[in-house]
């Protein structure tokens, strides 16, 4: 095929492509959006802040589901692109022309190489500046909003904390009612004529109220006679709120770079070496026991009481030990370093799943391949959703585990190909 020929095809099948593409990211981009972004604006109480100032909050936390929308816009644009061409007949003209349908495929896998490489950028580089950035001004932000969006004759309802107030100006509420379930079985119940709420640690996010003349009163939820009541002339309760904060922090595995995940995972690798060692250390000293024992039976010198009393006691001890020691946290990293790769070679496999529907022919080919992106991208999530799940009942590292769904797919899609080009 000339030169000039092949420059056009690639062309036309790049741009067909990006048009899809488009319109697959905008897709998956509202998904991630509505599921993600919404669920933050409500969880942090930012209500009454600047329009600006939101869209800046929105725009730093858009990285973290950037890495999944790349994947699966390429596998919706790359299908979509496929089924149109081959419900057209195009891919049937190219064949009759002495056109190979890998020239077809090659501006598609390149593209997808292209947008591998933008989501790993994505995952490692700006995901973790923009969590940064997010976090500290997101500290700033509750700084200076004390009140929590406390507005006169309302009631606030924050985790396991409820709060009700007669007017409020700026960080000063009067007639405030303050109702909260501790961790232990007690209601506490808080009435105040006026209090203060100012932020003690805007990274954490704890508060404190300063009371004037506070009425408390504990009751249990389990014994309904069961209640305690105190009254002061001030006090001063701390609310911290940390857990009602998004998760989105720098020390979070996922926002951390690969060179920062590889320099913990050390650290976690060394913990983990040390905590086996000791328990092989254990398991040899009681493998020793058993074979004394078996030692002392062969001289027939001991009775049946002594035999069962140490095996009993063998037991025990190796019962203690339970199963090879494995390191929660360092599997918890190894298994978001791998999913950073994952993801970002799935947009290049997720692509070899697509190529073999140019073999067949199919009616309203985009919406065909549009319907086959989504269950391939649905299986593949629960895939790699399932093996993170995983990750803490093996005692082994969990790279390929995070992989399979990415080498899985590798492996259907060549087969597929395979089939197809034999069946020729």
């Amino acid at each position: 095929m000339a030169r000039s020929t092949s420059r056009l095809l690639s062309s036309y099948v790049l741009k067909e492509f990006l048009k899809s593409f488009f319109v697959a990211f905008l897709f998956f981009f509202a998904i991630f959006f509505v599921n993600t972004i919404l669920l933050l604006v409500q969880k942090i109480l930012l209500k009454n802040i600047s329009v600006s100032t939101m869209v800046e909050m929105v725009l730093l936390y858009m990285p973290q589901f950037l890495v999944y929308t790349f994947p699966f816009a390429t596998l919706t644009s790359s299908s979509m692109v496929l089924g149109d061409m081959a419900s057209s007949n195009e891919l049937l003209a190219m064949k009759s022309l002495g056109i190979s349908s890998y020239r077809v495929y090659a501006p598609l896998v390149i593209a997808s190489v292209v947008l591998s490489v933008m989501t790993f950028i994505t995952a490692d580089v700006l995901q973790p500046y923009t969590s940064v950035i997010y976090r500290d001004k997101l500290a700033v932000l509750m700084a200076e909003m004390p009140t929590m969006e406390i507005e006169s004759n309302t009631i606030n309802s924050v985790g396991n904390i409820m709060l009700s107030n007669g007017k409020a100006e700026g960080s000063v509420i009067e007639d405030l009612l303050l109702i909260s379930k501790d961790e232990e079985k007690y209601n506490k119940s808080v009435y105040s004529s006026k209090g203060e709420m100012t932020i003690v640690d805007p990274v954490s996010f704890v508060y404190s109220l300063d009371l004037d003349k506070p009425s408390i009163l504990l009751t249990s939820r389990d014994e309904i006679n069961t209640y305690a009541y105190a009254m002061a002339e001030k006090g001063r309760i701390y609310l911290d709120f940390s857990s009602q904060v998004p998760s989105l922090t720098s020390s979070s595995p996922v926002n951390l770079s690969s060179k920062d995940l590889l320099s913990t995972i050390k650290e976690r690798d060394n913990i983990q070496n040390n905590d086996r060692s000791y328990y092989y250390k254990e398991k040899e000293n009681t493998y020793f026991k058993l074979s004394s024992l078996i030692e002392e039976l062969g001289k027939k010198s001991v009775d049946d009481e002594y035999i069962v009393s140490t095996i009993d006691q063998i037991n025990k001890e190796d019962g203690y030990l339970g199963d090879l020691p494995v390191n929660f946290y360092g599997q918890y990293y190894k298994s978001e370093l791998t999913k950073k790769i994952a993801l970002s070679i799935a947009c290049t496999v997720l692509t070899l799943i697509t190529l073999p529907l140019s073999n067949v022919r199919v009616r309203h080919g985009k919406l065909t391949g549009f319907a086959v992106a989504i269950v391939v991208a649905v299986s593949y999530w629960y895939m790699l959703f399932g093996a993170q799940l995983m990750i803490f009942n093996i005692t082994s590292s969990p790279y390929l585990l995070i992989l399979a769904p990415d080498i899985f797919i590798t492996i259907i899609a060549f087969i597929l190909l395979f089939i197809y080009r034999k069946a020729r």
